[in-house]
């Protein structure tokens, strides 16, 4: 009978060791995700942005339809791709995430021409 009260008691005490470990993990995870954004470098994660006028209609995705360009914030952007990583994912400065996983990305300005260097330009007329 003393050997069925200490099983008992070894098993109860394991249970609450692992009850206890899952609580603590937990909020360990729960504070790494916190300090996360907090690094040096970190990606942009915005959330879902809400563009103003969406046109040129070019597919669909997750039961939306995927619009060519959308316009944010007054600027213009094109669709890039689609993901399903939710509006946390990493995004760069130029995109922005509409939900349900599309990422519009603003165009790059164009280069500006080159000028050219003074031996260059060719003989000089009167």
């Amino acid at each position: 009978m003393d050997i069925v009260l200490i099983e008992l008691v070894l098993w109860a005490g394991l249970i609450f060791f692992l009850w206890v470990l899952k609580d603590t993990l937990g909020n360990f995870e729960s504070e790494i995700d916190r300090a996360a954004p907090s690094k040096a470098g970190a990606s942009r994660k915005p959330g879902a942005a809400r563009p103003e006028r969406l046109y040129d209609p070019i597919g669909s995705y997750g039961g939306t339809t995927i619009f060519r360009y959308a316009v944010i914030d007054g600027e213009t952007y094109e669709f890039d791709y689609a993901s399903g990583g939710g509006p946390g994912i990493s995004l760069r400065p130029n995109q922005r995430y509409v939900s349900p996983g599309l990422i519009y990305s603003a165009p790059a300005p164009p280069p500006s021409p080159p000028v050219p260097a003074p031996h260059d330009r060719g003989p000089d007329l009167p």
